[in-house]
């Protein structure tokens, strides 16, 4: 196969007689044909053969990191979980479970330390047991977090029985009021109250 000119190109150049100067430019078509053809060829294997299911499981064992697994002795059952694993639970039916362990669980998924865990454990062991209808006769503060009427109506929230959503308004609470479960407890240990 000989090379076939694609295009021409003139020059002038300066002085007493004009010079054309015709520049070819040449592809050699056989090489050029062989590799555009190889690259087709590994681009369509490479396309044909998809990693099987089991490849990618092992693919993705390989470079998920592991979480760490946590074990805590609650009042009424021990818990060992992670913190997807705490999500997934949380998602899914947890009337079953004692509001000690949902708050556990709450806690844990939202990737506060177990350090936090103790002292909001301690805080509302102290409060209230975990128990959602206890009352405070003198002060009528109702719930695991011993919210204050007065306290209800400034997070602009109804009164409720429910644990899990009183876990949720109490650490809501001690976000915003403490930051951290830790100092809420440090503040009820000096003052009897948070």
């Amino acid at each position: 196969m000989r090379c076939m000119p694609l295009g021409i190109l003139r020059v002038q150049l300066r002085g007493a007689a004009m010079l054309n100067i015709r520049i070819q430019f040449a592809i050699n078509v056989k090489k050029s044909l062989a590799t555009f053809g190889a690259v087709i060829i590994v681009l369509s294997h490479l396309m044909a053969t998809p990693a099987t299911a089991a490849e990618s499981t092992n693919f993705r064992k390989e470079f998920t990191i592991k979480e760490e697994v946590v074990s805590v002795s609650l009042n009424y059952m021990n818990v060992k979980t992670t913190k997807s694993e705490a999500k997934k639970i949380l998602e899914g039916d947890t009337r079953y479970f004692d509001p000690q362990t949902l708050a556990f669980l709450t806690v844990y998924a939202s990737g506060a330390t177990m350090a936090q865990w103790k002292c909001l454990n301690t805080l509302w062991s102290e409060e209230s047991h975990f128990n959602p209808k206890a009352l405070n006769m003198s002060s009528k503060a109702l719930g695991i977090a011993q919210f204050l009427p007065t306290t209800w109506a400034n997070y602009k929230v109804t009164k409720t029985l429910s644990a899990r959503l009183q876990i949720k308004y109490g650490l809501h609470y001690i976000k915003v009021r403490y930051g951290t479960p830790c100092t809420a407890l440090s503040f009820h240990n000096k003052y009897g109250w948070y």
